[in-house]
């Protein structure tokens, strides 16, 4: 797959150079004779066709003559980039050579920025190829391919500026003109965008004669789509419906014309006309979620419906007609089914749940309770479902059927055909209920009686013990029970992911490494998890190294995810000129917005945390230099002991490099035999050989000179997509702090403070950032500054703005003060742990407030989740491995409410 992402080769700007009256002869800016010429083009195609060798040699074959040729030398570099990736700096000096000879040449310009682009420094390439258009300006194929970086990176302004430019070179392009309209539209000149496609369709489009007639009317339908997306994020709701209903009969996208004329009805307040084009649209897509709460906004006001105080009568009568007459029109669809349990309360409610719920359990539909799930926010409705669960359990345990529906009388139902099966169903509904209402023993008590009972849902049982003992806290057995119900099905890859994940969380990383291995190709889960992007298994086996001190293979895993999401956004370079050049043009915009936010997606955002922290923490307690520490152990021996010590060193390397050996002509026999029988069954593509990972533990990843600053590569795509997190900026703070850069520190403060303004775990931050300021130095004297009268003003500058930061941030309170201050309020488990490290930030006994924070806290009524971070924050301000009195004390208190947690015992 990483194969496969490499990015595309694209044309070099091909010009002759214009020779100069002063050229040497051995210089490039000489223009080549007809021979070398010849085989410079050869070259360049040779790159093109990804015939490598071939252009080497061609290229060899110039220099030979001509060895200070600029423009052979830079095409030399990229094809050694390619041929060889391994060879990257040997690319880069042949390419700067080329450069050193011919600068004034804008092929070696291009070269230099196509040499970047791939390894994808964006920024650099875009340099590059704005050097070579102060040598070329006009040239299409270097606009082209800064218009594509211009847009990879977001420089919108510029993008359009470049895209004006090919525009002017080539009106008769039609790719021109939709390109520009494009630009000016991502950057919110609808006004301009419009006008561009108005005249593409009156110039070019109108005599163009289409070579596909099928294309050409997608092409059109799209176009029409487009100007009505412009429209109506423009505002002009009226304009985009008189479009779309003036050029009906030429748009394709029939649901897609619907879709936007019933959004722009609704804004325009056509409430009437919107809502029959709702219905229209759930006719046609009646399990689409979205259309059915337009649809409630208007009919009733409001798109949801699940908050049943803000509801009237006539609200619930009006819902109650709609799903009626849906509920005829399509009888089988589950979510018209679902809907009304939104809206119901009381007795309403219990009815229609009953006959919800009925079909699902009698058919052992697992999802059902997921379904359902989001019901529970109402503590009425939670309510009533327990009694129905228990109700449905124990009149099928009673009688073999369900019970009788409301208005039946006594009338009991007839007996189910497999009632055993039912009441399996039935029991693990109720023990879902039992643990999402936070009783953990009934749950599991409950769906041990259904375990009891012999039925084809023992795999489902078995994960949900699984779940609810995770959410206990009991680890260890939810990864028993995982195991056990993996062992039900071993060809079920599933329940191999969901007991490698339990075994993982409870930290057996060996035994989670060997059972995932079962389902990876040739049983190498190393390389093959990670060509399949397996992000989960990467975040847990990270945690879990992380958890147990190994540092280095914590970071191999995080990093890896790091590399799948660069991967994620790389891999849209090539749809740029894709979708324009197709016309899939509102896909496109669909794609941009989605890679705008790629990094804030939770995979990344916990590799991310996870990384930084571990840098972090290599930054505060580094490894011990292993050539030091063997140094200093030989030294204390015995002049025999020592021999002894190297000659057993010396053994042990011999023999891990027979085995690696050994592996290796393995892999080459697998891979001829694989050859081999590809060739018999007349494939041409040969089997590639596996890349020997060269770092596979992280230990020079554990070993960086820079953890700081490896953090901060983690950290950057944090702050560009996931703002809106509260982690993002403690993070950064993090880092920020420890590289001594406080006013970016005061900025993740600021920036934590208006995501979550009451937060505890943010004014733990102040309370630092305050410390901080109060320690730093006094502004040097003049004569002893080393930078003079500059250097003391920078400081005194630099010391006034953080100084009214923190005053402002902490109400002008001084770091202890305002510590002291948050554990006064602090009532909560997490509160108390983060105003305890808050005393310890400011600089007063850790310790101390750590006990009386897990003394004082109340721990009633806090979730699991919450408890164990607070034990978390206790153990790190104690600073004692498993904990010092502190995180004792508050196990203590927490045991009795937990007793399966293991974090408690």
């Amino acid at each position: 797959r990483h194969q496969a992402a490499r990015p595309s080769r694209h044309a070099v700007a091909m010009a002759p150079s214009k020779p100069s009256a002063n050229d040497d002869v051995q210089g490039s800016k000489k223009e080549l004779p007809a021979k070398e010429n010849a085989l410079f083009r050869q070259v360049v195609r040779c790159y093109e066709n990804k015939q490598y060798k071939k252009g080497l040699k061609a290229a060899d074959a110039v220099l030979k003559k001509f060895p200070n040729h600029g423009e052979t030398l830079c095409m030399k570099g990229l094809i050694v980039s390619y041929a060889t990736p391994e060879n990257k700096e040997e690319a880069y000096e042949l390419v700067k050579h080329g450069l050193k000879y011919d600068v004034r040449s804008h092929v070696c310009w291009h070269v230099y920025g196509l040499l970047n682009r791939a390894d994808r420094d964006y920024r650099e390439a875009i340099k590059c190829y704005r050097m070579a258009l102060r040598i070329d300006d006009q040239n299409a194929q270097i606009l082209r391919d800064l218009s594509w970086l211009q847009i990879q990176v977001r420089d919108l302004d510029d993008f359009v500026e470049t895209r004006r430019q090919l525009l002017q070179g080539k009106p008769t392009q039609k790719t021109n003109w939709i390109s520009f309209a494009m630009a000016n539209f991502l950057c919110g000149k609808h006004d301009v965008a419009l006008s561009a496609i108005d005249k593409y369709e009156t110039s070019v489009k109108k005599h163009a004669k289409p070579d596909d007639p099928l294309m050409a009317k997608y092409e059109d339908s799209e176009l029409i789509m487009f100007k009505a997306m412009i429209l109506e994020e423009a505002g002009k709701f009226k304009e985009a419906l008189a479009l779309i209903a003036a050029r009906e009969g030429k748009i394709v996208d029939a649901i897609g014309a619907m879709d936007a004329r019933a959004r722009m009805l609704l804004a325009i307040g056509d409430v009437s006309g919107a809502a029959d084009a709702y219905r229209a649209l759930i006719d046609r897509m009646p399990d689409n979620h979205e259309y059915h709460r337009a649809l409630h906004k208007c009919i009733i006001g409001v798109d949801d419906v699940s908050d049943v105080a803000s509801l009237n009568a006539d609200d619930v009568s009006k819902l109650e007609a709609l799903y009626d007459e849906l509920g005829v029109k399509h009888p089988r669809c589950d979510t018209i089914k679902r809907f009304p349990l939104e809206y119901s309360s009381g007795a309403a409610f219990e009815a229609k749940l009953r006959a919800f719920a009925e079909k699902p359990l009698r058919k052992g539909v697992p999802s059902l309770f997921q379904d359902i799930e989001a019901l529970y926010a109402n503590d009425e409705k939670a309510a009533i479902m327990g009694r129905v669960f228990e109700d449905i359990a124990e009149t099928l345990e009673k009688t073999g059927a369900f019970p009788p529906a409301q208005g039946d009388g006594e009338k009991e139902k007839e007996k189910e055909k497999d009632p055993s099966s039912c009441r399996v169903h039935a029991l693990a509904l109720l023990a879902h209920h039992k643990s999402k209402t936070g009783d953990d023993a009934g749950a599991l008590a409950t769906i041990d009686a259904a375990l009891a009972i012999e039925s084809k849902s023992k795999i489902e049982c078995l994960l949900a013990k699984a779940t609810f003992l995770e959410k206990a806290g009991a680890l260890r057995d939810a990864a028993r029970v995982g195991e056990e119900a993996r062992a039900a099905d071993l060809a079920d890859r599933f329940l191999n992911s969901v007991c490698v994940r339990r075994l993982l969380q409870c930290g057996e990383h060996e035994e989670a490494e060997k059972t995932v291995a079962l389902f990876t190709r040739d049983g190498d889960q190393a390389s093959n998890l990670y060509d399949m992007q397996c992000a989960w298994f990467e975040n847990y086996a990270g945690r879990c190294h992380a958890a147990a001190g190994r540092r280095g293979r914590a970071l191999k895993y995080f990093q890896a995810v790091k590399t799948h999401y660069d991967d994620m956004e790389e891999d849209q370079f090539d749809f740029h000129q894709y979708c324009l050049r197709k016309m899939t043009l509102r896909s496109y915009v669909e794609m941009l917005r989605v890679e705008d936010a790629l990094y804030a997606r939770a995979a990344y955002r916990e590799a991310a945390k996870g990384g930084i922290e571990t840098y972090v923490d290599l930054h505060d307690k580094p490894l011990a230099d292993e050539e030091a520490a063997e140094e200093a152990m030989l030294a204390a021996m015995t002049s025999d002991a020592r021999k002894q010590y190297r000659k057993e060193k010396r053994k042990t390397e011999e023999k891990e490099a027979k085995i690696r050996e050994a592996k290796k002509r393995e892999e080459e026999r697998e891979l001829k035999k694989a050859a081999d029988a590809a060739a018999k069954e007349g494939k041409k593509r040969k089997p590639t050989p596996k890349k020997e990972d060269p770092d596979p533990n992280g230990e020079k990843l554990a070993r960086t000179k820079t953890p700081l600053d490896d953090a901060a590569k983690l950290l950057e795509p944090l702050l560009r997509h996931a703002g809106a997190h509260l982690e993002t900026h403690a993070l950064a703070f993090e880092v920020y702090a420890r590289k001594g850069k406080l006013l970016k520190a005061l900025r993740a403060v600021n920036a934590a403070l208006a995501v979550a303004p009451g937060s505890f775990e943010a004014a733990r931050l102040v309370a630092r950032l305050a410390r901080l300021v109060e320690e730093l130095p006094r502004p040097p004297a003049e004569d002893d500054a080393r930078g003079g009268a500059m250097a003391i003003a920078t400081h005194a500058a630099v010391r006034v703005v953080l100084e009214e930061g923190v005053e402002k941030a902490t109400g002008g309170k001084s770091a202890m003060a305002f510590a002291e201050d948050m554990v006064k309020r602090a009532a909560s488990p997490s509160e108390a742990a983060e105003a305890a490290a808050a005393i310890a930030a400011a600089g007063g006994d850790g310790g101390t407030a750590c006990v009386a924070a897990a003394a004082s806290c109340v721990v009633d009524g806090a979730s699991l989740a919450e408890c164990v971070a607070a034990l978390g924050v206790f153990k790190r301000v104690e600073k004692e491995g498993d904990g010092g009195p502190a995180a004792s004390a508050f196990k203590n208190r927490c045991a009795p409410l937990y007793p399966l947690c293991d974090a408690f015992k």
